[in-house]
């Protein structure tokens, strides 16, 4: 799976160039950021965060955070149990490093099978000098990246440090 999600669905993810309508901006405090969401995605929260489904219902985004202390490994567990309740067969690729915004990431994607089709998984770890860690999730069909593009675009770039 190429680099389309969260760095090119969090950097690459730049596809294309309108702009989304935008409901509001949502922030990880504690990590320190902040970002806007398109309208027209749904929003929905759960024990592990704060998740956003795609209007054609082909991906989701969780985002959340954990404290900082407990390192990536805190962060690492939270997004274990995310893709545990939605994939089986997960294969997960190398780590990538890069600043968005400002913000620096750590990047990882991959693949897997959910309710028998084939999805991508993609991982971002923020770091925007908070307390907290913030993760960015996102799980969808092969084609939502491409489908999604001008709303995930505009997300990324949406993306900044709460000063």
């Amino acid at each position: 799976m190429k680099k389309a999600f969260v760095v090119v669905a969090a950097i690459a993810l730049a596809v294309l160039s309108s702009v989304a309508a935008f409901a509001g901006t949502y922030a990880l405090e504690k990590t320190n950021v902040q970002f806007d969401l398109p309208d027209s995605w749904k929003q929905g929260d759960s024990n592990i965060g704060t998740s956003f489904t795609s209007p054609k219902g082909d991906m989701i985004i969780f985002f959340g955070e954990v404290d900082g202390k407990n390192g990536i490994e805190a962060a690492l567990e939270a997004v274990d149990k995310i893709i545990e309740q939605v994939m089986t067969d997960v294969e997960m690729g190398d780590e990538s490093e890069t600043q968005i915004n400002g913000i620096q990431v750590v990047e990882m994607e991959g693949k897997g099978k959910s309710d028998g089709a084939d999805v991508f998984v993609n991982v971002s770890f923020l770091n925007a000098g908070g307390s907290n860690i913030g993760f960015v999730t996102s799980i969808g069909e092969k084609a939502a990246v491409e489908g999604n593009g001008k709303d995930l675009e505009a997300l990324v770039k949406s993306f900044k440090i709460i000063k």
